[in-house]
């Protein structure tokens, strides 16, 4: 339910602002705007406002639309000539297209403005260590190097890391990556991508071999009346051992709690350099309509080794549109490989992967669910930008073409390079729910 609850509230507010977007340059220069729908299908609410728009919400949230007055979709009088939209000169058509995609990055910048304001945090991206015949092994990176660079992209935290890395999706050469050592020593090396090229469905992380430090099995703060308390459990422990197979970080032991409800685990536990065995049963709880084991604890913050970074208000604007635009070059330049086939087709996602992406940021909060909604935002802006008849780029190049020529193009041409749009944007989404299925079944 929260997967489904969060997919609709992203769909919603990203569509709302394109249309939106659209609809105050109509209004701005004077077009009548008949609807304002968000969603598609039987109307489940609608309201209409002194202009004589009627705003919509319908029942299959899977877009939206404004519909102007418009002699190519109905009777327009000779005393609403005026208010009818492709009537109106090219430059104003242009920019009413454009309006939609630009309201789609102002509100990522103004969603990672918000975030950047409360200070960003995150794991410092130190390396722990390396699989040999891995390309990051093979690129001499070590165990203790700390990331600082990817490419020219500074990285203070694992997820710039992520992201930095994604500019690169698809690429079959090498990236230069900036490390420190302990010593503070800097130092550069190409780390060769073929293996994430030759695998792109998998995580970068994963198939170039960089495996973040681990972080130690150090109990923090032990929740009241939880599994861990009742086994004894103390703020401080540090857990070597389950079961008597040796332990090597807090991930591993949350992996094996998960997967033993109501299991009793014995756990070799270090306290204050003295060495205590413990039973514990993790509690049974519901997740994603399956069980799964909880113990009831926090790590220990000390050892986690997060970087807290924080910005004021001028400098969160410049680091948001600094983000968006980083954002905007990534997509582009994968769209790029995506036509060139350097960048696989199956790595396009449909509905259920962005449904899953929202209640995934959904349950991990406020902050990660913005944030995704600005990752949203930017791609529909940007998706829609490009020079394809039926979406906002398409018609913007026709409406520049205008301008040049100076006389409108055929309705003829313009009706038929639409339905090719439309049959180009319907295969992208039977490809994208395709991958979905496929992804989902596997």
């Amino acid at each position: 339910m929260t997967t489904i609850l969060a997919f609709i509230v992203a769909i919603i507010v990203i569509v709302a602002i394109h249309e939106y977007g659209h609809y105050l340059a109509m209004r701005a220069f004077g077009v009548r705007v008949l609807t304002f729908s968000i969603g598609f299908g039987p109307r489940l609410f609608a309201w209409r406002n002194k202009a004589g728009t009627d705003f919509t919400i319908a029942s299959i949230p899977l877009g939206g639309y404004v519909k102007p007055l418009d002699r190519r979709d109905c009777d327009v009088t000779p005393e609403q000539a005026q208010e009818e939209f492709s009537g109106k000169p090219a430059w104003q058509r242009v920019i009413t297209y454009a309006a939609g995609p630009a309201a789609n990055l102002v509100l990522a910048v103004f969603l990672y403005w918000l975030m950047m304001l409360g200070g960003e945090s995150g794991r410092i991206p130190n390396l722990g260590e390396l699989a040999p015949g891995t390309a990051a092994a093979q690129a001499g990176l070590r165990a203790g190097d700390e990331i600082i660079a990817v490419g020219d992209r500074q990285t203070q935290n694992w997820p710039q890391v992520v992201t930095a890395f994604l500019e690169y999706a698809g690429v079959r050469g090498s990236v230069a990556l900036t490390v420190r050592n302990a010593d503070g020593i800097e130092r550069t090396v190409q780390l060769p991508l073929v293996a994430w090229a030759d695998n792109q469905e998998t995580h970068p992380l994963d198939a170039l071999g960089l495996k973040p430090k681990p972080i130690p099995a150090a109990i923090g703060q032990v929740m009241d009346d939880s599994a861990a308390e009742k086994a004894g459990f103390a703020p401080g422990d540090l857990i070597i051992a389950v079961d008597g197979e040796p332990l090597d970080s807090w991930q591993e032991w949350v992996t094996i709690v998960r997967a033993n409800p109501q299991v009793v685990l014995s756990h070799t536990v270090m306290r204050a350099e003295q060495q205590l065995e413990l039973s514990l049963t993790p509690a049974s709880v519901e997740q994603d309509g399956k069980q799964v084991g909880q113990a009831g604890v926090y790590p220990a913050q000390d050892s986690l080794e997060i970087r807290e970074i924080h910005y004021g208000p001028l400098a969160a604007l410049g680091e948001a549109v600094a983000r968006v635009g980083s954002l905007v070059e990534m997509m582009i330049k994968s769209i790029g490989r995506l036509i060139t086939g350097e960048m696989s087709v199956k790595t396009l996602g449909g509905p259920l992967t962005i449904a899953g992406a929202a209640g995934d940021a959904a349950a991990l909060g406020l902050v990660a669910f913005a944030g995704m909604l600005a990752f949203l935002s930017v791609s529909l802006g940007v998706i829609n930008l490009l020079p394809v008849p039926m979406l906002d780029g398409g018609w913007i190049v026709f409406g520049l073409v205008e301008m040049v020529i100076r006389r409108p193009l055929p309705e003829r041409f313009l009706m038929g390079a639409q339905s090719i749009g439309l049959m180009l944007v319907l295969a992208l989404m039977a490809l994208a729910i395709f991958n979905d299925l496929v992804r989902y079944f596997a």
